[in-house]
């Protein structure tokens, strides 16, 4: 089987695929549910980063599961195509991004198990839910617009394009969310969708765009966990940020939350997996 018939074949067998009008209006969809949950959490409650990144993890990820259940795409399919190559870009644009954060003066940070698990929830895992918000589903959009067929040069370079176009979107809508972004600073998300881009629309496979961010997360966590002025962990930990619902009374939170969504996903199962 040749690269370009894999690449017509990216929608799941007897499943119909998402129409490119339904595709767009999951995209504004996606935008306008991060703009939200970053300026409600955030600008308007000031919570603590920790708790913040819950709810927004919660809520983010059950909108993905809604859609990819919904997508019609053949998932196994579209994430090893090409998979050496999205991988190896992923870890070079990964690489090179973390170079750039360890060039600049670091802050200070946490130590001991609190500092390990910042790495683990603060750099990985933040990392990749947001590579999955912001690249990975932009990307199965641009996909879907394209009706899955990526076949001859012309199709790539449009796919490409289009992937870039809608991670733009969604990562300038998220990142206004933050009071941090409000100005001159919104442009430093958008070079970085760019870099972090570069796998997916090289190769049709986003996973390397998750391993690249993930990479600058983590990297960022142990040397800039204040933020330093490079943007890759919002909301910026300043003196100035409320931090609200943090120690007990945001453990209690994040236990209440956590039970709310395990019953609302039990409920919901069939309503969300149809």
């Amino acid at each position: 089987m040749t690269m370009d018939h894999r690449d017509a074949l990216d929608h799941a067998a007897g499943v119909d695929p998402m129409r490119p009008v339904r595709a767009l209006a999951w995209l504004a969809g996606g935008a306008v549910l991060t703009f939200v949950v970053s300026l409600v959490g955030t600008d308007l409650l000031g919570l603590h980063h920790d708790l913040y990144y819950l709810l927004y993890f919660t809520i983010v990820l059950a909108y993905l599961a809604a859609f990819v259940a919904r997508a019609g795409l053949d998932w196994r399919r579209v994430v090893t195509r090409n998979l050496a190559w999205s991988v190896g870009l992923g870890v070079l644009v990964g690489a090179a991004v973390a170079r750039q954060i360890l060039a600049q003066p670091g802050t200070a940070r946490p130590s001991g198990a609190y500092l390990a698990f910042e790495v683990a929830w603060r750099g990985v895992v933040y990392g990749v839910v947001d590579a999955l918000v912001l690249f990975v589903f932009p990307a199965l959009v641009a996909l879907l617009l394209l009706r899955g067929d990526r076949r001859g040069f012309a199709r790539k370079v449009a796919f490409a394009a289009v992937t870039l176009v809608c991670s733009l979107v969604v990562v300038t809508t998220y990142h206004l969310g933050y009071s941090e972004f409000r100005g001159d600073r919104l442009l430093q998300p958008q070079i970085g969708a760019v870099l972090f881009n570069v796998p997916a629309m090289l190769t049709g496979n986003p996973l390397g765009s998750l391993i690249a961010h993930a990479t600058a997360h983590v990297t960022a966590v142990l040397h800039q966990y204040q933020d330093g002025g490079q943007g890759f962990l919002p909301p910026e930990l300043t003196p100035g940020y409320p931090g609200k619902a943090g120690g007990l009374t945001g453990t209690a939170v994040a236990a209440g939350w956590l039970v709310l969504t395990a019953v609302v996903m039990v409920l919901g199962r069939n309503r969300i997996l149809r």
